[in-house]
């Protein structure tokens, strides 16, 4: 029988238009500055973890993975300093969002979050049938929080550092939220290792406070998929019930483990990040080009021509002359409040420095 597929789908896919994540490209050839990935390998002994697992014929890879991740919570746990009750273990944190949205959200519920943002939230939201709620951040991008207390939302989700921005916010501005919003607060930190501080920690203080992190940002592991939350038991209770049985294999659960335990490696690299960061807002400085100080690893920027235009047709002339020359950053020609700008992630200093010589090599065309 050839039925109507269309006539098929639930209302919320129905309404849904995919979430396009940054481009793959399949050869080694091109210097990939578009994804934030990390630009190093991932420590040593996060090879040695996966060999050692798979041993010299592959036997355990027969065997379903440990269902809780045992071992990887508490890895978590110990590298953020809390209790192992408080931890959580998921496939990349876009997992946990996706449970946080499932568990605490439906029709009747609203998820507020902050323009701009992570635009896989909407996808995420529209989904499951929920109503978003985008409110710009302040004219001079500090956060609404009256507007967010009066939403009536359910869930905030609110990515810090914000992406696609790279501005971060301190602790008084968590604990400001956490205490005043009626609801959940998810605080998405992917990019937390390149802002210095984390909010881990509060979880042990607010029951309505989930903490996510991702090993693909700080810990060169993208490939893996690898997650984590930080919440009360009472919340990390109501995820384990929406969540996949086994929703981490073995050998990312390995990996996890080796690369939380490395802090020495990842603290030497983090600070080659961090130069490179403040090299490239430098020669941003000395171009006179507008851009957000940012707290991760990744700069928001708005070109300007050699006579100062500025505008959509400017970011995009870099963008695609910077892609002729097999450099790849993320432009976003859609998104109304950022399409004058172009994303940079940070990468070595071999990275860097092609950026900046055909970036150079354009303003002069």
């Amino acid at each position: 029988m050839k039925i109507d597929i269309a006539s098929k789908i639930s209302s919320g896919v129905s309404r849904v238009k995919a979430y396009t994540p940054g481009e793959q490209p399949d050869t080694s050839d091109w210097v990939k500055l578009n994804t934030n990935e990390f630009p190093f390998p991932p420590s040593p002994k996060v090879k040695e973890a996966i060999m050692a697992e798979i041993g010299d014929d592959g036997a355990s890879l027969r065997l379903y993975p440990n269902p809780e991740s045992s071992k990887l919570r508490e890895a978590i746990a110990k590298h953020f300093g809390v209790s192992r009750e408080y931890a959580f273990a998921a496939n990349g944190s876009d997992d946990i969002l996706n449970l946080a949205i499932r568990a605490f959200c439906d029709k009747s519920k609203t998820v507020v979050t902050l323009e701009p943002s992570y635009s896989l939230y909407p996808v995420l939201a529209k989904l499951q049938d929920t109503e978003l709620l985008s409110i710009p951040f302040n004219a001079d991008m500090s956060i609404p929080f009256e507007k967010i207390n009066n939403s009536g939302a359910n869930i905030f989700f609110f990515v810090n550092p914000n992406a696609p921005t790279g501005i971060g916010f301190g602790e008084e501005v968590v604990r400001k939220i956490v205490e005043n919003f009626n609801g959940i607060v998810l605080v998405d930190e992917a990019y937390s290792p390149f802002a210095g501080w984390s909010a881990a920690k509060l979880v042990e203080e607010y029951n309505n406070l989930i903490v996510t992190g991702t090993s693909s940002k700080g810990w060169g592991l993208a490939g893996m998929r690898i997650g984590w939350g930080l919440a009360n038991p009472m919340v990390l209770e109501v995820l384990d019930r929406v969540r996949d049985s086994y929703n981490l294999d073995r050998l990312a659960q390995v990996a996890g483990v080796a690369a939380l335990n490395d802090n020495a490696y990842y603290a030497e690299k983090l600070q080659l990040v961090l130069q490179e960061r403040e090299n490239i807002e430098r020669y941003f400085d000395s171009l006179g080009w507008r851009y957000f100080k940012s707290s991760a690893n990744f700069v928001l920027f708005t070109p300007k021509t050699k006579d100062g235009k500025e505008g959509v047709d400017v970011a995009k002339s870099l963008f695609e002359h910077l892609r002729k020359n097999k450099i790849l950053l993320r432009y976003f020609p859609n998104e109304a409040s950022i399409n004058m700008s172009i994303r940079l992630s940070i990468g070595t200093q071999e990275q860097m420095l092609k950026f900046v010589d055909a970036t150079n090599q354009w303003i002069n065309l």
